[in-house]
């Protein structure tokens, strides 16, 4: 097409024909040569105001930039095609799972209307506990209709003995949720879906053991209880263990792929084992939405304190990575790396061992039993080999000075901070201790890869699942404050009512009453009376303290009395 320009400049039109052609790429060779075309133009306006730069070389610059740009793609596609490939097959997997698992559960409501989102409930949740108030008036109300509800897998493994089942149906209200679901055959050990409605009072439940879960018999009364049923639901079967799956297989396989690169690896596995302990493993709370977003922030602070111990340790360990067969890849990488790695992503389900109770210090008294006691001793002697391996490893490179300065100021560091704030305690939290001993382990043989693969779990699994914490700590309220020694007494018991008394403690702005967990007085004297109780009946009463700002402490010994029969 043929375009007409004239300038005003010196009163004369100057016209130009200007024949622009494609350059054809090597890959393109087959392709049809592409149309000439002449442009007519101004000769003063075809170039740039300020700088003289053709418009026609801009043209020609952006297409052999296009072109090139085309190319390294397809090199890189060509290099690296399976590797992209497996990540995101890997990714999208990963992303489903989580999606059906956690954000895709409905249930029938009931009605055969619409479907209902069931409530997300924990497997240590429970429907009256210590912060109800005088009379439970915090927790009302005590009767409901049928609502909702989905539990997790895995809530059978906590065997923690707080986690207690009162009843055989209705159930004490102040028993774990899911456990008691389990109990009453309306979810399996793998989670699953229900109803559940608060049926007000009761005045016995009765212990029995069903479906692989046991509950305790309470012979008395109590104010609120939680009846269960079961119903149709969809996506309602928690995949934890299959997303777990998919992410160790997944990180496995990336030692038999080509043109891998150790720092990605590393970073990738990271992310990975934040995002499977703050959404999977050991979620801080059951809104799966907030913590997805807060998730996807924070791990970004992670891979940024990430790329600091990638240079102390991981960037020696994998520094002859592309020297490496397939078969040591497999070794360093797989075995020696991703297993120990997401081993310690599970470092919670130690503590549903029965017999491994390890409990190195605290604020209560503990009773470690003697298989605790092996597993310390078995971990002792790998670490202090471990130590002298790489201790003498360091010696050998002349590293050791540098090494040795840098933890003696740390520890110096910690002494000083210590003495500044003596009332505090210390507490080495395993985030700290995984960071700590990663600079030790910066040699490429598959024992280093493996100390520094624990040590790497234990560090993102602290901060996944705690956070970054202090090295100093300050006693709670709750644990700082006096306790009871010796039970309360109980006087004046009549049919309906009791009298009841116990010792002052100190330092404490007043007193809560406790009768079968029901806090019933509220003050600052040491004798309260209770009434309107049921005749002929046996209730348990224990007093704690409680502090400023309406702390409650520890209860101190339990005692009991039977209030009078009519006509006594």
């Amino acid at each position: 097409m043929l375009g007409n320009s004239s300038a005003s400049g010196g009163g004369t039109s100057e016209r130009a024909s200007v024949t622009i052609s494609s350059t054809v790429s090597p890959d393109l060779a087959t392709a049809p040569t592409p149309q000439v075309a002449y442009v007519r133009t101004s000769a003063r306006s075809s170039s740039d105001s300020r700088g003289g730069i053709s418009c026609i070389d801009d043209v020609d610059a952006r297409v052999k930039l296009g072109l090139a740009t085309r190319d390294r793609a397809r090199l890189f596609l060509r290099h690296h095609g399976l590797l992209v490939g497996y990540s995101l097959l890997g990714v999208a997997l990963l992303v489903m799972l989580t999606y059906l698992s956690f954000f895709a559960a409905t249930m029938d409501d009931g009605g055969g209307g619409a479907e209902a989102t069931p409530e997300f409930v924990g497997c240590r949740s429970w429907a009256y506990g210590d912060g109800c108030g005088l009379w439970g008036i915090d927790c009302r109300p005590f009767e409901t209709n049928w609502s909702a509800f989905r539990c997790p897998t895995k809530c059978n493994l906590d065997g923690d003995t707080s986690l207690v089942v009162y009843g055989s149906g209705p159930y004490r209200a102040d028993s774990r949720i899911c456990r008691a679901a389990m109990h009453a055959g309306v979810i399996g050990s793998n989670g699953g879906c229900g109803y559940y409605k608060y049926s007000g009072a009761a005045n016995a439940f009765y212990g029995s053991s069903a479906h692989g879960v046991s509950s305790q018999e309470f012979l008395s009364w109590f104010p609120k209880t939680i009846e269960f049923k079961a119903g149709a639901s969809s996506n309602c079967t928690d995949l934890s263990w299959g997303i777990m799956a998919v992410g160790v297989v997944m990180f496995f396989g990336y030692a038999l792929l080509p043109h891998t690169n150790p720092a990605a690896l590393f970073y990738g596995l990271v992310a990975w084992g934040f995002m499977y302990v703050r959404v999977v493993g050991q979620p801080p709370s059951v809104d799966y939405k907030d913590i997805a977003l807060r998730s996807f922030a924070e791990v970004f602070v992670l891979l940024a304190a990430s790329h600091f111990v990638f240079h102390v340790g991981p960037v020696h360990t994998f520094s002859e990575w592309r020297q490496l067969s397939t078969r040591r890849r497999v070794v360093l990488w797989g075995l020696c790396y991703v297993v120990p790695f997401n081993t310690l992503l599970h470092m919670n389900y130690f503590a549903y061992v029965p017999w491994l109770n390890i409990d190195l210090g605290g604020y209560q008294e503990s009773e470690t039993s003697a298989g605790s006691y092996i597993v310390l001793a078995v971990g002792a002697v790998f670490v202090l080999y471990c130590a002298w391996v790489f201790l003498r490893q360091l010696w050998r490179l002349g590293a050791w000075k540098k090494y040795l300065a840098a933890y003696i100021a740390l520890v110096a560091w910690v002494v000083i901070t210590w003495g500044l704030f003596s009332s505090s305690y210390f507490h080495l939290h395993h985030t700290m201790l995984g960071a700590v001993l990663i600079p030790f382990t910066r040699f490429p043989t598959p024992l280093a890869a493996f100390a520094q693969s624990a040590a790497l779990g234990a560090f993102v699994q602290g901060y996944a699942a705690w956070g970054w914490t202090a090295y100093l700590t300050v006693m709670s309220t709750f644990y700082a404050m006096d306790r009871h020694k010796v039970p309360p007494v109980v006087r004046n018991v009549t049919a309906d009512s009791a009298s009841v008394t116990w010792e002052p403690l100190r330092d404490v702005d007043g007193y809560s009453l406790r009768m079968n967990k029901v806090e019933v007085y509220r003050g600052l004297g040491t004798t309260a009376v209770v009434s309107q109780l049921q005749p002929n009946m046996t209730y348990f009463v224990t007093v704690a303290g409680v502090a400023s700002w309406g702390t409650n402490g520890q209860t101190g010994p339990t005692a009991n009395f039977t209030t009078l029969a009519i006509g006594s």
